[in-house]
């Protein structure tokens, strides 16, 4: 079952679950040809699509400049990428496997309105062990990224270390001249944040808080499905702290949790996320779904862009 390969199998699971197929101490081609029988194929091609674009690590990032003439629309760039020979029309919508090399590819592209969704892969090295021998071997390794047209801004799905290397591959791809630089938009108050969280009804499962002492800072996790916010316990933690004369008000890091479910398929997404407002970074801490990155990002633009606009008109 190539075909479904992006869906994470506790999700193939759960849905065998839900739909009454057995599952445990079977292979997921198995459970799949089961759930097709069962009449869930357009529900498993729905979720691989959900998956298509997944990722961990969220950025979105302004170029300093426009996006150049020749590649200001989708319709623009994909006849672009037409021109290079990077794709031809009919990868449009598809997903493919190209031979791995160590340079970056498009294995998958996708438009959607006024997005296009593009999917990279290039082979990396590991080693693997058999026996006492070790030997090296190669394994694709994929990273997402949306080019948002309407809003002229670039979201980057990879790790942060990697994040200079995608967009300067993309801004490549789109003609961009000398100036290839940008600002990340992505970047949350303590206030914004918490926002957000309210906006997603997340909880706090975990925060980590500066303390200033020899001691540095101070990390708090919760117990599972418990919300640091309205625990009485780690109240009682703080209001001790600042006994000491120790301020608990600035926070590093916040860890928050929610639970997302999906109106078509009715599984249930446990969702994760980090913001690191010393770094300025937000991560999922797995790899989730389009629909939840969808959910965040409207929390996101409410809070950081509409409601803050509005703030500002009132203010005159």
């Amino acid at each position: 079952m190539i075909e479904y390969r992006n869906i994470p199998v506790k999700y193939i699971r759960q849905l065998a679950i839900d739909s009454e197929v057995k599952q445990r101490g079977r292979e997921i081609p198995d459970i799949i040809e089961d759930l097709i029988q069962k009449g869930k194929k357009s529900d498993i091609e729905y979720l691989n699509q959900l998956f298509k674009y997944k990722g961990s690590n969220l950025t979105i990032l302004k170029p300093e400049e426009n996006f150049p003439i020749t590649s200001n629309t989708p319709e623009k760039f994909i006849q672009l990428l037409v021109e290079k020979k990077v794709i031809n029309r009919a990868h449009l919508g598809k997903e493919w496997r190209p031979t791995l090399r160590p340079e970056i590819q498009i294995c998958a592209i996708d438009q959607d309105g006024s997005d296009i969704y593009i999917k990279l892969v290039e082979e990396k090295q590991t080693l693997k062990k058999d026996g006492y021998d070790t030997y090296p071997s190669s394994y694709a390794s994929y990273t997402s990224i949306v080019i948002h047209f309407s809003d002229n801004v670039i979201e980057v799905r990879c790790a942060f270390r990697d994040r200079e290397k995608y967009v300067s591959y993309v801004m490549d791809l789109m003609n961009y001249g000398n100036n290839r630089n940008y600002i990340p938009a992505t970047i949350l108050t303590k206030i914004q944040a918490q926002e957000i969280s309210k906006k997603l009804s997340a909880g706090l499962s975990s925060t980590q808080i500066a303390i200033p002492s020899t001691v540095g800072s101070m990390v708090f996790n919760g117990k599972k499905d418990i919300d640091l916010r309205s625990d009485d316990a780690f109240s009682k933690i703080k209001k001790a702290i600042e006994e000491l004369n120790l301020p608990t008000d600035d926070t590093m890091v916040e860890t928050c949790f929610f639970k997302f479910k999906c109106p078509r398929t009715k599984l249930e997404f446990h969702t994760t996320f980090e913001m690191d407002l010393k770094r300025k970074n937000f991560k999922f801490t797995s790899e989730v779904p389009q629909t939840v990155i969808d959910h965040v990002l409207d929390a996101f633009i409410l809070v950081c862009y509409s409601e803050e606009q509005a703030k500002q008109a009132k203010a005159f």
